[in-house]
């Protein structure tokens, strides 16, 4: 087996299993067999990765009343203003801190999986098949703003699974197949980072310290020292996939994702595994306001840290212990919101509570 260039951490014989990679690209059903709690990530990652010369016709979203009780995938807020999107081009909008949703119209019913408010008025949703959404009106009303020109008919259309904008003309977007893309002129063009490896990039984020992280399979995790996303590897003990990266406040991150699997660095440079509470997959994370870190897991799964991602505990959804944490937000007033396979949930700090020891 050959190895994937630049990449670190690979064996000798090869980069090994990677199982986002050859679940998405070959559609092996025995992933859902080995991690029974993960299938939503699975369908959020999967649909749409495939190399597919047909090029489906796309379609406004339907209006539907069920649409708050759908599969919803990411959700971001400002004040109380906060988005959720996901399957079916689902956009939802709660202008009271998450505590009621209505869904608006979007030109699209590709799956949607990132979203991101610049300020009160622009808002941007990515999502499969290289969809590009732009609001201007706070989320009320949505316009594709595609990137990529599909012109050919054997093209090959990516996933975009996460959108980050810096202020109101540099952003990034990021997904399947080595996908980074950025602007410095608020979204009215484009430019694509040519890479030499093409990792599936599943999360990017900022740090405390002005850095930028960004993460995905065969271990990858890089960080860029400015807004400019010069990116360097930062080497890691593990070759699967991670989802998500909490940075620190001094320079270093708890990166997360497949197995349950947790790494943590003070620097950026040094890691080592944090003990894991669960073998689950591991969706999405969040920086409390109060200093502690949350992770999403499996079937009614949060993991709670208290000691900046030293150790994890499990804390449990009070409003529904079987809904599946995709993504996580924390608004203003202190309540979090989660998306998930039952659509938004919102938990109030005082119900974050930490199982007993056993």
């Amino acid at each position: 087996m050959s190895k994937i260039p630049n990449q670190p951490n690979q064996p000798e014989d090869g980069p090994g299993f990677a199982p986002a990679r050859s679940f998405f690209g070959h559609r092996n059903l025995s992933w859902i067999s080995v991690w029974p709690s993960g299938w939503v990530a699975v369908l959020l990652l999967c649909v749409g990765l495939a190399e597919s010369t047909a090029q489906p016709v796309d379609g406004d979203a339907v209006i539907a009343p069920l649409a708050k009780r759908s599969l919803l995938l990411d959700v971001y807020g400002r004040g109380e203003r906060a988005l959720a999107v996901g399957e079916h081009g689902h956009i939802l909008l709660s202008t009271d801190s998450g505590r009621s949703w209505r869904q608006v119209p979007a030109p699209t019913r590709r799956m949607l999986m990132g979203v991101f408010l610049v300020d009160d008025r622009v808002a941007w949703a990515v999502g499969h098949q290289s969809v590009i959404l732009k609001s201007s009106d706070g989320g009320e009303t949505w316009a594709k703003a595609n990137a990529e020109p599909w012109a050919k008919a054997d093209a090959v259309e990516a996933a975009y699974f996460d959108i980050l904008f810096l202020d109101g003309q540099t952003g990034f977007i990021v997904g399947s197949y080595g996908k980074i893309l950025t602007t410095v002129d608020g979204g009215e063009n484009w430019t694509e980072a040519k890479q030499e490896d093409d990792p599936h990039f599943s999360h990017i984020t900022p740090a405390p310290d002005g850095s930028l992280w960004l993460c995905g399979e065969y271990g990858t995790v890089w960080r860029s020292a400015g807004s400019a996303g010069n990116w360097q590897p930062r080497m890691t003990p593990y070759d699967g996939t991670f989802f998500g990266v909490i940075p620190l406040a001094k320079g270093g991150a708890v990166v997360f994702g497949l197995r349950g699997n947790i790494f943590r660095s003070e620097d950026g440079t040094k890691w080592e595994q944090v003990e894991s509470p669960t073998k689950s997959l591991l969706h999405g994370g969040l920086a409390l306001a109060d200093d502690r870190l949350l992770l999403a897991a499996g079937a009614g799964q949060l993991l709670v840290s208290a000691d900046r991602g030293l150790t994890f505990r499990f804390a449990v959804i009070v409003a529904d212990k079987t809904a599946t944490v995709t993504g996580l937000w924390q608004a203003a007033d202190g309540g979090v919101l989660l998306t998930s396979d039952k659509g938004v949930i919102r938990m109030e700090l005082g119900d974050l509570k930490t199982e007993a020891v056993k």
